[in-house]
């Protein structure tokens, strides 16, 4: 019999995999991953072209993010028993996210490295300068904001005397600056340093403290000095990369006075500056009396043999007739005290002769006004006086205390003008100035630094102060608006800023 026949059978159009869905966790690790590449991708390239670095720690969290779901997903998968999938790329987004993370942490601890360094080495460099006494164009020029800088040479000192005038004259008075002064032996001024104590990042900018301690024979002195990164500036030195400049406020400081600690010779250094600066407000004081005080003023404060100080101040009968007795004399002699003020006390900065011109110019304007405390006239534009901070400097022979003046004068057109001068008053005390040295000798050797004076440094109180000097160009000092580091842009004006000028 004959075999049936089969007809031929179709094909199955059933899948011979079954669907399984794609865990949804997984999708979204890879596109948490992709999206953290992508963020990191441009920022990246805007920070490059910007010449900035790409400091956003919150990118970090996408990564976690990322981690956390692959972490989730093969889980879910694992113990769905077939019925989700998707490991392969819960896997890949796991390498990208660690990956990349752990690329951008690298990237932001090189940074943070980075800056620590480059404030470590700026802040060293900048006591250094300060130490070595250059100031116009090293220590104040690093002070400067870094866009002011621009077409301005660190070696062109006249340039910077001039464009920044009152900013120069008030970091010359600041506390880390007059204490370097002050110990400029060998070996005296050292600076160690502790750290950046902190420092965080704005579009453009990074802020940073740095913290060290000095030392020296006056003691132990902890310093703050506050850093600017300014990015991407094109002008002055470094164009187009990252730029410091130590930020410095006018009236402001370094030194962290509460912390400090002195030796016996640094607390006399601050007892002798507190007298000595007394005495010679005490004398501005006496002038801004009227011109019937002058002549008592010349007679209590300047002469060696004269009425003492503390009897002017109370109009007393016989400090009055005390007075005028040496002033009848003088004015005997067809000289005056005025004219002898001006022939023998007064001189140029830094105790040069003037010349019998300056002299007279002097003799016109003592006649005139006297003398005026720092600040009635010459302010800033912010209403601050910018050379307001009394100096102390010892020698073998005096110790003296240089104080802040303005000198009233009249132009050729009658006009008021003044001048910025130095009134100093001196100690020469054979038996302080012995005492001194041993002081410093004691604290040279080692001897340790407290936080309160001595009981012992009361005896030093009444020491014999007298006006030696009145120190000043006689140039007059023009208000303009000023840009200090950190500030506006710079104003320009004539005058000068050092001591005893403008």
């Amino acid at each position: 019999m004959a075999e049936p026949t089969q007809s031929p059978a179709l094909p199955s159009t059933a899948d011979a995999t079954p669907y399984v869905p794609v865990s949804w966790t997984a999708v979204a690790s890879a596109l948490t991953a992709a999206l953290f590449a992508i963020v990191l991708l441009i920022l990246g390239a805007f920070a490059f072209i910007g010449k900035k670095p790409l400091l956003m720690q919150e990118l970090l969290v996408m990564p976690v993010i990322a981690i956390i779901l692959c972490f989730a997903a093969r889980r879910i998968i694992r113990n769905s028993e077939g019925t989700r999938t998707g490991e392969g790329l819960a896997v890949g987004a796991w390498w990208a996210s660690l990956v990349l993370g752990l690329g951008y942490v690298a990237y932001l601890f090189a940074i943070d490295y980075s800056v620590r360094r480059d404030a470590a080495n700026v802040v060293e460099q900048w006591v250094g300068q300060v130490r070595d006494d250059k100031i116009a164009g090293g220590a104040f020029y690093t002070a400067l904001d870094p866009r002011q800088r621009q077409g301005v040479s660190r070696s062109d000192t006249s340039l910077i005397e001039m464009r920044f005038r009152d900013e120069l004259l008030a970091f010359r008075n600041s506390d880390l600056v007059r204490l370097a002064q002050r110990n400029r032996g060998e070996g005296e001024f050292k600076f160690e340093s502790v750290g950046v104590a902190d420092w965080s990042y704005k579009p453009g900018a990074i802020d940073c403290a740095f913290s060290g301690t000095v030392t020296c024979p006056e003691g132990k002195f902890p310093i703050l000095v506050k850093l600017k990164g300014i990015e991407g500036v094109t002008g002055g030195e470094g164009g187009g990369v990252r730029q410091w400049a130590v930020a410095f406020q006018p009236g402001g400081g370094f030194i962290q006075q509460e912390k400090s600690e002195r030796t016996t010779y640094g607390w006399m250094m601050v007892l002798l500056e507190i007298n000595g600066g007394t005495f010679g407000k005490r004398f501005i004081e006496e002038l801004n009396a009227g011109p019937f005080a002058l002549p008592f003023a010349y007679q209590g404060f300047v002469t060696e043999s004269g009425t003492p100080a503390d009897m002017m101040g109370s109009r007393n009968p016989t400090a009055v007739l005390a007075s005028f007795i040496p002033l009848g004399v003088a004015s005997s002699t067809g000289r005056g005290y005025a004219r002898q003020l001006a022939d023998t006390v007064f001189k140029l900065p830094g105790g040069a002769e003037p010349t019998p011109a300056q002299k007279d110019k002097f003799f016109a304007a003592w006649n005139a006004q006297g003398l005026f405390e720092a600040g009635r006239r010459l302010k800033d534009p912010a209403g601050g006086v910018p050379d307001k901070d009394i100096t102390l400097k010892t020698t073998d022979t005096a110790v003296e205390v240089h104080l802040p003046v303005e000198i009233p004068l009249q132009n050729s057109y009658g006009k008021p003008e003044t001048a910025r001068g130095r009134v100093v008053v001196a100690c020469k005390d054979p038996a302080l100035l012995a005492e001194i040295k041993a002081r410093k000798a004691a604290a040279v050797a080692g001897e340790k630094p407290v936080n309160t004076p001595p009981a012992e440094l009361g005896k030093w109180t009444s020491s014999h102060w007298r006006v030696v000097r009145i120190e000043s160009d006689l140039n007059p000092v023009t208000a303009h608006a000023a840009g200090g580091p950190g500030g506006g842009p710079p104003g320009m004006g004539g005058g000068h800023g050092g001591p005893g000028g403008g």
